[in-house]
């Protein structure tokens, strides 16, 4: 009796044995199924990515929308939705773009604040290219409170110097000055932090902090356009000094399409004088701050540095040729001698946009001085 107890014994042993084998075998094969799903998505994300910044948004945008078919439950399924809107902002459907970035806020707010607070900073960008200043200064200040949420460069660094920009076009100088020395602080903070790393980060958040929308830029409100310009264009002109292979070239298209943009505005004002004299006096302004950055004679040069430095020398040539042509061949009078100089006009008068208390005399905009040796 007790060697049949004992068999028992034995056989339910090796029953128990078999089965939590079994199970630790399907335990083991499901934990690997499950690191394979997440390296699978962290690939398809990371490949989405490296298309944005590439700036082959169309790709991009196709490739986030396959990974949201494919994983509808991914703990990067907003995030990509985030890629998606980013990817629309450079193809110019920024009205698509908000309208994402604004769902994807509402959805993660309370659970994924990080990705909301990101959501909050694109809109900034969509609504700065479709013109509604107010919401562009709404979602940064809105996106700055929720800085905890967001990368130390984006809290410190990016987004004051969009708020600067922002109020630098409102004509609100003291607020735009504020926010340019919380950024020159924040991204030498960040340097520190970040000095073991490689400086592409560096490179991609100097172009977010230069990057102005010319999307919305008319003769009315050209001179506002040049005040917020002047306020970032450093920025990117640091990016080239990078000499990153893809964000110093952002820098450069970036820099060159506003120039382009405001060049040709200047070109439609054919036959108004004046309108041409204060037009072109600002941009040339604008390419004088921008050379206090150009490396000196004899001084090492990047490609990038030289595409621009000398694209800017193009441009200055083409002012030049509409500020100075005449058809007078007797000599100027003094009227005429004042109506073909390149002038330094005061600020546009935006002010009247703003409520009565907050209107202020115009002023002269302030000089940008680098805080650091633009040769370095």
């Amino acid at each position: 009796m007790k060697s049949k107890i004992l068999g028992l014994s034995l056989l339910s042993f090796l029953m128990g044995s078999i089965v939590a084998c079994s199970s630790f075998q399907i335990d083991r094969s499901d934990e690997s199924a499950v690191a394979a799903k997440n390296l699978a998505e962290e690939n398809e994300i990371n490949n989405a990515e490296r298309l944005l910044a590439l700036a082959r948004f169309e790709e991009a945008r196709a490739q986030f929308k396959s990974f949201q078919g494919t994983y509808p439950q991914s703990f990067y399924f907003q995030s990509s939705r985030l890629g998606e809107a980013e990817s629309l902002e450079g193809l110019g459907k920024w009205s698509e773009a908000v309208t994402i970035d604004r769902d994807v806020y509402e959805k993660t707010l309370k659970h994924q604040p990080a990705i909301a607070a990101r959501a909050l900073y694109r809109m900034s960008f969509a609504y700065e290219a479709l013109g509604d200043d107010l919401k562009t200064l709404a979602t940064l200040l809105d996106a700055y409170r929720m800085g905890s949420q967001l990368p130390s460069e984006v809290a410190n660094a990016e987004i004051p110097a969009r708020l600067a920009s922002v109020y630098g076009k409102a004509g609100r100088d003291k607020e735009a000055m504020e926010y340019l020395n919380l950024a020159e602080k924040g991204i030498a903070k960040v340097r520190e932090e970040k000095r073991d790393l490689d400086q592409t980060w560096l490179a991609k958040t100097y172009v977010q902090m230069g990057t102005v929308s010319t999307n919305q830029v008319s003769s009315e409100n050209f001179e506002a356009a040049v005040e917020g310009q002047k306020m970032v264009q450093v920025y990117l002109i640091k990016a080239m000094q990078m000499n990153d292979p893809i964000w110093s070239q952002r820098g450069v298209d970036q820099a060159k399409n506003t120039y382009l943009v405001f060049l040709t505005l200047l070109q439609a004002q054919h036959g108004n004088r004046q309108l041409e004299a204060n037009m072109g006096g600002s941009l040339s302004d604008l390419i004088e701050q921008a050379e206090l950055f150009k490396p000196l004679q004899g001084q090492k040069v990047n490609s990038f540095e030289k595409d621009f430095f000398s694209y800017l020398q193009e441009v200055r040539k083409k002012i030049e040729d509409i500020l100075y042509q005449t058809k007078e061949t007797m000599s100027l009078t003094e009227e005429s001698q004042r109506m073909n100089s390149v002038k330094r006009p005061g600020r546009a008068k935006v002010d009247a946009l703003l409520p009565e208390e907050e209107k202020r005399p115009i002023q002269t905009p302030p000089k940008i001085v680098p805080t650091e040796d633009p040769n370095l």
